[in-house]
Parts: C-alpha cells; structure tokens; sequence
C-alpha cells in the first residue's frame, strides 16, 4: 500500500511540474488559465448570483440561491475540516525550486482544492436547476487552471470535485 501511495506521490508531483512549466512557457496558457480560475473565485458567486436576479424569474433564483447557500455551507464547512487536518502543502512550497506559484492562493494549504469544489457546485446547479450545460466546459478548465498555476496537485482537484458533488447532493436532500 506505502508503494502505491508513493507512486501515486511521485506521478502526481510530475504532473504539477510538467503543467507549471507549460504555463510559466507559453504566456497563452499562463493567462488562459489564469484567466479561467477567476470563474470559481469566491466573489464569483456573488456575480452569479445577480446574473440570476437580472435574467431568471425570482422564485427560481431565490430557490436556487437557497441550494447554493446551503451547498456552499457544508461545502466551506467540510474544506476547512480537511484543510486544517491534512495540512498539505501547496506543490510551489513542497517543491519550491521547480514549481512555481502563479497566483496568489486563497489560503495556506493544497487539499482539497476549493475552486475544483466551487465549480462543481456551481456546474450541478446550473444543470439541474436551470438545464445550462455551459459549465460542463468550463469547469474541467478550471478544475486544470489550479495543477498549471502550481497551487494544487491532481488528488488536491479530485477530492475537491468529490466534496463538491457530495455538498450539491446533500444540500439538495435537505432542501428536498
């Protein structure tokens, strides 16, 4: 088990390093996803959120703003939970002389990474409340944007996507 967790590890670690590099190489890929990570910033949602109000029918925006409220709750919640006990570095402080930090991040600690878990609340509202599939194109850059700016690792993203999947879920349970 050790074994494969150390693969797992070390293959990780490459990935980051060869995603950072891209993106500290080519100036496109830099402010592409430099640009798409402000799509899970956290003042982001708040932008949603008027876009809502100014195009949707009330009702729908204000139940969908409950369900949001509700996901995020147990979202930042759960997050910082798992933050502040697994205290994971952030690749550019595990490897500070080749991974480099091209954004600043919210906060100390990679896992799990919040933007992946953000975007994927804010997809699964947008396609089961509204029926938009946009974000179904958006998010796995996003998701991306954190591995090639040198913040999180892969397993930081995945467990972020999974613990936003399971916010959205729960929170729509409650709701009922």
């Amino acid at each position: 088990m050790n074994n494969y967790l150390n693969y797992i590890k070390h293959s990780e670690k490459k990935i980051s390093l060869y995603c950072n590099q891209l993106a500290i190489n080519n100036k496109f890929i830099f402010y592409f996803f430099r640009i798409i990570t402000i799509a899970a910033d956290w003042w982001m949602y708040f932008i949603y959120a008027i876009f809502l109000l100014l195009y949707i029918e009330f009702n729908t925006t204000k139940n969908i703003i409950i369900l949001g409220s509700v996901s995020f709750s147990i979202h930042y919640s759960v997050y910082y939970l798992i933050k502040n006990t697994i205290k994971r570095k952030r690749p550019f402080d595990e490897e500070k002389n080749t991974i480099k930090c091209l954004v600043k991040p919210p906060d100390k600690y990679s896992m799990p990474s919040g933007h992946s878990s953000g975007i994927t609340i804010i997809t699964l509202i947008l396609i089961y409340q509204l029926k938009i599939n946009i974000f179904l194109f958006v998010a796995p850059f996003v998701i991306l944007s954190r591995i090639f700016l040198g913040v999180h690792y892969l397993t930081d993203t995945i467990i972020g996507i999974l613990l936003g999947y399971i916010s959205y879920n729960l929170a729509s349970f409650i709701i009922g």
